[in-house]
């Protein structure tokens, strides 16, 4: 773990429970040892000496704050046509990790409507994953309740699709453009009809929606 979060970091004194606590207690912290602290709102490191440790709780108490922005190299924004929760959570992490500045998540034809997205849920497996990669800021998520939405929003969106040109993603290195992968099962022909620009992996197999994202972010932020 690089950091522990608490949104109050930055005060004289942390009193530390909860799921904060158990994840000291894993690292078998002592009393009088340092723990950087971040609030995941400003680029500081806040130092922290570890005071007093009871039994479902420690205190902190402020030492030193440190600049130390890990500044994104771009607002890269993807979207994604919404998939299963479960699988869902287990791709924001690697997002995250990855760099992306924004994931969109629309809900496509072919997303499942019973899928209900816990907001509260993804931002804590965000901020997990930022306290183990040392991300000082958190990947935004947006949502659309249908394509036609997305696609009015977002004039500049490119739809990933096997109808679409090879291309060799660099002309979409930047913010200028935002990629639309689709959940699984693609898109209807009425979706495809909202995009100008459609565009596809160099891939001679299908890939399921969290491997195309993944590998289209890592194309664009690595």
């Amino acid at each position: 773990m690089q950091f522990l979060y608490d949104a109050n970091a930055g005060k004289n004194e942390l009193c530390i429970r909860g799921e904060g606590f158990y994840h000291l207690k894993v690292r078998r912290v002592r009393q009088n040892e340092s723990l950087n602290v971040r609030n995941l709102k400003d680029d500081f490191i806040y130092v922290y000496k570890i005071s007093k440790i009871e039994r479902n709780s420690c205190l902190l108490n402020l030492q030193e704050k440190l600049l130390n922005s890990s500044i994104l190299p771009s607002k890269t924004t993807l979207a994604l046509g919404v998939i299963e929760p479960k699988i869902l959570e287990k791709t924001l992490p690697i997002l995250n990790e990855l760099g992306l500045y924004k994931l969109i998540l629309v809900f496509t034809h072919f997303s499942q409507r019973n899928f209900r997205l816990d907001f509260r849920r993804l931002e804590r497996i965000l901020i997990q994953s930022s306290q183990q990669c040392g991300r000082a800021n958190l990947m935004q998520i947006e949502r659309f309740d249908s394509t036609k939405d997305f696609a009015s929003a977002y004039e500049n969106a490119v739809m990933l699709d096997f109808s679409g040109e090879n291309s060799d993603f660099s002309e979409f290195k930047g913010d200028d453009k935002i990629l639309f992968v689709g959940a699984e099962g693609g898109f209807t022909d009425e979706e495809r009809s909202l995009f100008e620009t459609k565009i596809k992996l160099k891939s001679p197999y299908i890939l399921r929606t969290q491997s195309a994202i993944i590998s289209v972010a890592a194309k664009l932020l690595l």
